[in-house]
């Protein structure tokens, strides 16, 4: 995923705990946590000296996350989360396009309710 895919994600449509990473983060440093090390607990050290985390994010992030977090245990969210967004988005620009649930459901794997509930989430009001 690339910086401007990132850039395409509202944020308030993510879980709590990935909001609450984002706002310490920001969603690029973020979304990189989370394919590090989503789905698994990562203890937040008070000391960053104490943390292979400095190998991972820039030494900005790495204060905000310690100053925010520090002594916690948190629970990473898996990255999927983004990636589901963007897929989401792209069905309703495909749907907007004329693109049948049947095509839709096809071109991304899912079922046909499954492409109907995307459909009716979030669609802007008239």
């Amino acid at each position: 995923m690339n910086i401007e895919d990132l850039k395409r994600i509202d944020v308030t449509h993510l879980p709590k705990s990935l909001q609450a990473l984002v706002d310490c983060l920001g969603v690029e440093q973020a979304y990189r946590l989370t394919r590090l090390f989503g789905g698994r607990p990562k203890y937040i050290p008070k000391h960053a000296e104490r943390t292979k985390l400095a190998k991972s994010l820039p030494p900005k992030s790495l204060r905000a996350l310690i100053n925010r977090f520090a002594g916690a245990s948190l629970e990473i969210p898996k990255a999927d989360h983004f990636a589901r967004q963007l897929r989401n988005q792209q069905i309703h620009e495909d749907s907007l396009r004329g693109c049948s649930r049947t095509a839709l459901a096809d071109k991304y794997g899912l079922s046909l309710r499954q492409i109907g509930n995307i459909r009716r989430m979030d669609t802007p009001v008239k």
